[in-house]
């Protein structure tokens, strides 16, 4: 009988194989597999095994969530990981650091910087961070004589940002994005009748000159939240009636009125894009007649501008969330012909990946009691309980194998058993065919 060869021994491709079914969502895996020896870490370290594994798996890992746990200056955010078992990246707060969005592994802060000549309102500086490396990078301050910068007083903040892909234009797959070039995306409202946005550009290290769209009729206003992005446009949400539009090629804003209420009668409508890439919007309504519902929509714009809705489906949050979640009051009036949740509302979502964030008040305050998760699957619905006492969620999820992203030439742990132990940990989990 011919001895089994080592898997030291095992050719490139066979061993890329291998490791092509780590688990996706869990990147301590990888950290392991790293370590065995300089072998296996040269097939995680090629760009072909990186480029093979994101064809392999089509979406991004969900490794955890950020929220604000203080909304109050001078801020604390904070990361969960969404496997408390993985250390990579870790669960920690973040303090001084009010979180704005999250996209293709990097996440966007605001910090503050008491400006005297302000008064009451305070200049925030934003600030762009790596979960999995630790790495910070502060952006540039606009012009002092600027009116168009963010700031937060009393009466909260009126603008919103979010960061991405530099390529996110080109139409990149953010399969091997990590770490390379990005773009912070500011939007916010003049008088409430006129958007403005200006771009970041990490490549240049400056802010674009800012971008207008025609003055509205109406009160238009900035909402916080997730931004949704669907090609190479980006979806801000509004407050109350709007959604704001802005596409990163053409650099065009422009306002989306929100569904009729033969469409939907809630209080606001979150954007999201799910798992083939499509928009869609999302969010809760209640009636005098029936139970609080999760409201999925789909918009089109037609030739001239204006917005097509379908209502597609709804699903009751009472049947959906565990007994006694919601509150024994679901709805309030808010005129007489409109009314709107004031227990539950969509918080968050994970992009791409058909998985929202529904968060439920029992008291009269904007913070939720209680954030759960919803899993929209092949027709199934799923549902946990992940968050207690916030306003909203950002999914943190990444492409990235982080422990092969700096060249080290260091020889890890090789003794047989920890590679017995690390086999035994795949065969468990039924990887191997």
């Amino acid at each position: 009988m011919l001895p089994q060869p080592e898997l030291s021994e095992l050719p490139d491709d066979v061993l890329g194989d291998i490791l092509l079914r780590l688990p996706p969502d869990d990147p301590a895996c990888f950290l392991r597999a790293s370590l065995v020896c300089k072998s296996w870490r040269r097939v995680l370290a090629d760009p072909e095994f990186h480029r093979t594994r994101g064809a392999l798996h089509r979406r991004p890992s969900f490794l955890g969530l950020l929220h604000v746990v203080s909304k109050d200056i001078p801020f604390c955010s904070r990361f969960v990981p969404n496997d408390p078992a993985s250390r990579r990246p870790a669960a920690r707060d973040l303090p001084g650091w009010l979180v704005l969005d999250c996209h293709h592994g990097r996440a966007l802060f605001a910090t503050p910087t008491p400006s005297p000549s302000l008064g009451p309102r305070v200049t925030l500086d934003l600030l762009v961070w790596d979960p999995l490396t630790g790495v910070e990078h502060r952006l540039p301050r606009f012009s002092p004589s600027s009116s168009l910068r963010p700031t937060v007083d009393t009466l909260g903040m009126a603008w919103n940002a979010a960061v991405l892909c530099a390529a996110a234009a080109e139409g990149c797959d953010h399969s091997g994005c990590h770490g390379r070039p990005f773009i912070v995306v500011f939007l916010c409202t003049a008088n409430f009748v006129t958007l403005f946005a200006r771009v970041y550009s990490s490549e240049t290290g400056n802010w674009s000159e800012p971008t207008s769209s025609v003055r509205h009729p109406n009160t238009i206003t900035v909402g916080s939240g997730s931004t949704a992005l669907v090609g190479d446009t980006l979806y801000f949400r509004g407050r109350r009636k709007y959604t704001f539009k802005y596409q990163l090629g053409t650099r065009r804003l422009s306002v989306i009125k929100e569904p009729p209420p033969s469409v939907f009668r809630g209080l606001s409508i979150c954007p999201l894009t799910i798992e083939n890439g499509e928009l869609r919007f999302i969010g809760v309504e209640d009636g005098p007649k029936s139970s609080a519902c999760l409201c999925l929509c789909s918009m089109e714009e037609a030739q001239d501008g204006v917005a097509q809705w379908t209502r597609l489906g709804a699903i009751e949050l009472e049947m959906l969330l565990p007994d006694g979640a919601l509150s024994d009051n679901p709805y309030v009036y808010v005129s007489c012909s409109d009314y709107a949740s004031v227990t539950a509302k969509v918080v968050g979502f994970v992009d791409g990946i058909d998985i929202c964030f529904v968060g439920v008040r029992t008291r009269n305050c904007e913070d939720c009691d209680a954030v759960y998760m919803v899993e929209l699957n092949s027709g199934r619905v799923r549902i946990r309980k992940v968050l207690e006492d916030c306003a909203y969620v950002f999914p943190f999820t990444s492409c990235c194998i982080p422990v092969i992203e700096v060249d080290s030439t260091r020889e890890g742990p090789s003794s047989l058993d920890k590679l017995k132990m690390l086999m035994q940990r795949l065969l468990n989990r039924r990887i191997f065919r």
